[in-house]
């Protein structure tokens, strides 16, 4: 053996049993904490799923790091996402609960997004909600065909957000005539107007959602589901039509499928770019058992939530392809987006419904 040969691998030993290279994927989490940044305000269901990925996703990452949720909302999820982009930490000891809509907003080109969704690390979504425009049953409309020819106000919270799109698109593609009000904080200050007659109706929703945060209204008739925002039908709203099922041409509907897409990365867990790709695969092994744990899906269950999860692969997958869309469907799109709205200060005379 040459002595250059023995110098290399007596170099090579030398590294092999430093503290870096030996360092198992134990060591890399063991006693340590993860913060979960979570887009969207507290109450809601993006919040209540986030958390329930914080209380078990840590118990299968080895080492078995802490994980603690942190609400950073925001521009519906861009704040969130262009803190995870831009300023967190590398290292796999930061994640965020983000927007499904954040990659429709690169597509689009909106001013706030400070990002590259390609770049980051999709980790998994546990559940594909299944979003739908809905009405207080006292609006006095069943079908989606009335609501062209009556006009109905819903509440939302930003134009950049599902509960004002969805009913835009609708205005805009489908004759619709519904006036959109923006400022609320979350979905509950909408679901509180919509119950004392402030609004008639949320613009977005998860159907799962309505079930477990309001099963009541579900079981009594309070709430009428007029349209569904997905690619597939929820089995419990076989006669609610989809948004693509009423695309008058071929061209809305290569629109309406791609804001369908967008629905399709739902409730995601994200990693920022530059995390290391064994690490990242770590997280995505330890989200993939945690989605099959029979403690996780025993804690969901209590929350009324179903779990349809979909891995990290699978996401970056639907990020591609809504950033590889023709640019003359964005364009018809974002023609399609535009829409007015309301301060909610002008529903209610001498009442703030922002601040509910």
């Amino acid at each position: 053996m040459s002595r250059k040969i023995r110098t290399l691998l007596a170099a090579a030993a030398v590294l092999a049993a430093s503290p870096v290279a030996a360092q198992t994927d134990s060591d890399v989490y063991r006693g340590a904490t993860i913060r979960l940044v979570i887009g969207l305000p507290p109450g809601a269901s993006y919040d209540d799923i986030a958390r329930l990925v914080a209380r078990h996703l840590g118990a299968h990452i080895p080492g078995r790091p802490k994980i603690v949720p942190e609400n950073m909302p925001g521009a519906t999820g861009r704040v969130a996402a262009s803190y995870l982009f831009n300023a967190a930490p590398k290292d796999g000891t930061v994640l965020a609960a983000l927007h499904e809509s954040v990659a429709l907003a690169q597509a689009l080109g909106e001013s706030g997004v400070r990002y590259d969704a390609r770049a980051f690390g999709w980790v998994g979504s546990p559940v594909q909600p299944d979003d739908v425009l809905t009405l207080w049953h006292s609006a006095g409309v069943q079908r989606i065909e009335e609501a062209r020819s009556k006009v109905l106000i819903l509440g939302a919270t930003t134009a950049t957000a599902n509960n004002f799109i969805h009913p835009t698109l609708a205005n805009n593609l489908l004759g619709t005539r519904f006036t959109i009000v923006t400022g609320y904080e979350g979905g509950n200050a909408i679901d509180l107007a919509m119950e004392r007659g402030e609004v008639q109706g949320r613009g977005s929703n998860t159907w799962n959602t309505w079930k477990s945060d309001h099963p009541d209204w579900v079981r009594e008739h309070k709430i009428v589901p007029l349209l569904q925002m997905s690619l597939e039908k929820h089995p419990d709203l076989p006669d609610v039509p989809r948004f693509i099922d009423l695309a008058p041409d071929a061209r809305v509907r290569a629109v309406l499928e791609l804001v369908s897409a967008s629905a399709g990365i739902a409730r995601p867990i994200v990693a920022p770019p530059g995390v290391p790709p064994e690490r990242l695969a770590l997280l995505r092994r330890a989200f993939d058992a945690m989605a099959a744990a029979p403690d996780f899906l025993a804690d969901a269950a209590r929350l009324h939530e179903e779990v349809r999860p979909v891995g990290g692969a699978e996401l970056a997958r639907r990020v591609q392809l809504i950033l590889d869309a023709p640019p003359a469907e964005v364009a018809l799109l974002k023609q399609s987006m535009q829409g007015k709205s309301q301060d909610c200060k002008s529903v209610s005379a001498g009442k703030s419904c922002a601040k509910d």
